[in-house]
């Protein structure tokens, strides 16, 4: 690991700053919470569907937070079987749709469009066919990450980070050392926003500029990006974890794990979870215990894209089965077959999986004494397509593209977005 160019980090708005502290605190609380509180967890969790009136509806970043728990405490889903509130013709998924306010931000193949949340009217769409680079191809849009009226996202036509316009589309800066792909989405971290190519480098921009604060050189490709208080990590596809200093981009720890790094998220500043391609699911120690392994989950779930860190339930899944790990031991606590090859999210005591179907289960795995569980199961909707990118929870709603079918149920089935509630 090097340092190709370091400097302080500058200051930063205040909103930043409120943004990050408000999420991160209502996520870390809630986890810390609910992780130190729950000793077995033997009956539903009993949040009622209450919602709180200062509590975020909104989904902003890939993984809801910074810290990629893709997890709202805060119970803003359907708990009972949606009905359709509406669905559009839509392009290829490459990314989780993020929300924020009235608008849903959906990243295609050929474009990322801002549609209206309630009505599926389209606003907005940049990076149209009319202006693809024929050396390259579609854009290929990342996960979009929503801060404070700007849209980060990624792209694998060598265009790199661009920063958008959240109301309008329009371009504000590009990121784009060297011709990079950007694959891992953006996270915001305090002053700035962090960004990681296909070429193994890792960087803290100016978010209102794009200029380079601090970058660094790993090993692979950058696949994951999640963050916490004063620290950055990024996990890739050589499967090492790496622990920065958000300061300085100072390097604090290493690891290097079973398989490619598919899934990252932390909670606090001394767990860290990720999830490997073919290599179980590791629970690391941050902070001063060094990456060191406090539990490995070595038969899986794979964890397509991303976990769900949700009231001591680590959820993961693969294109077999999901499943919900006790987080203090790894231990399954509950287990559901089915093709989920979507990454998971999380609301209130719902777990919500995706792939051939939608389906939302108990977090607490239902009801039972210890391993034996029953009633896991909320509810199956299925789907024309295939969900490949999973679902986003926000503004009582589920939101989720569909792309051709993979199955013989939803072969010929075409590309669509929807809003379940």
């Amino acid at each position: 690991m090097s340092a190709r160019s370091r400097s302080r980090l500058m200051p930063s708005n205040t909103s930043r700053r409120r943004f990050l502290a408000a999420v991160g605190a209502a996520t870390t609380a809630s986890l810390a919470g609910c992780f130190d509180s729950v000793e077995e967890l033997d009956g539903d969790l009993g949040d009622g569907g209450q919602v709180p009136d200062d509590a975020t509806t909104d989904w902003p970043l890939p993984h809801f937070d910074a810290q990629a728990t893709s997890y709202n405490p805060n119970p803003v889903g359907p708990r009972e079987k949606p009905s359709v509130r509406w669905d559009v013709e839509g392009g290829w998924p490459t990314g989780r749709i993020a929300v924020v306010g009235d608008t849903a931000y959906v990243p295609l193949a050929d474009s990322l469009r801002a549609l209206d949340t309630a009505s599926g009217e389209e606003k907005w769409r940049v990076g149209t066919r009319e202006d693809t680079d024929a050396n390259y191809g579609s854009p290929q849009f990342t996960s979009p990450a929503v801060v404070d009226g700007t849209v980060y996202v990624g792209t694998t036509d060598r265009r790199g980070l661009l920063a958008l316009d959240a109301a309008s589309g329009e371009e504000r800066w590009r990121w784009n050392p060297g011709e990079a792909d950007v694959h891992a989405p953006a996270v915001p971290v305090d002053d700035g926003i962090a960004a990681g190519t296909q070429g193994g480098l890792v960087a803290a921009l100016a978010p209102e500029t794009g200029e380079e604060r601090w970058t660094v050189e790993v090993f692979g490709e950058v696949s994951r990006l999640a963050y916490s208080p004063s620290t950055l990590y990024a996990g890739t596809t050589g499967g090492e974890v790496y622990s920065f200093s958000d300061y300085d981009g100072n390097g604090l720890w290493r690891r290097k794990l079973g398989g490619a790094i598919e899934a990252l998220a932390v909670e606090g500043s001394s767990s860290v979870y990720a999830g490997t391609f073919g290599g179980g699911v590791y629970h690391l120690s941050g902070s001063l215990h060094a990456g060191r392994t406090r539990w490995h989950a070595a038969d899986g779930p794979t964890a397509h894209g991303a976990l769900a860190l949700a009231d001591g339930i680590v959820v993961g899944t693969d294109l077999s089965r999901a499943r919900g790990l006790h987080y203090r031991t790894g231990e399954v606590r509950w287990e559901i077959e089915g093709d989920f090859g979507a990454p998971p999210a999380a609301s209130g005591s719902v777990g919500y999986l995706a792939g051939d179907d939608v389906v939302a289960v108990n977090l607490d795995g239902g009801y039972g004494l210890g391993d034996v569980r029953f009633g896991a199961k909320r509810w199956t909707f299925p789907v024309e397509g295939y969900v490949e990118h999973g679902v986003t929870v926000a503004d009582g709603a589920l939101f989720f593209a569909a792309k051709g079918g993979k199955s013989e149920r939803t072969e010929g089935a075409e590309p669509r977005i929807y809003a379940l509630e």
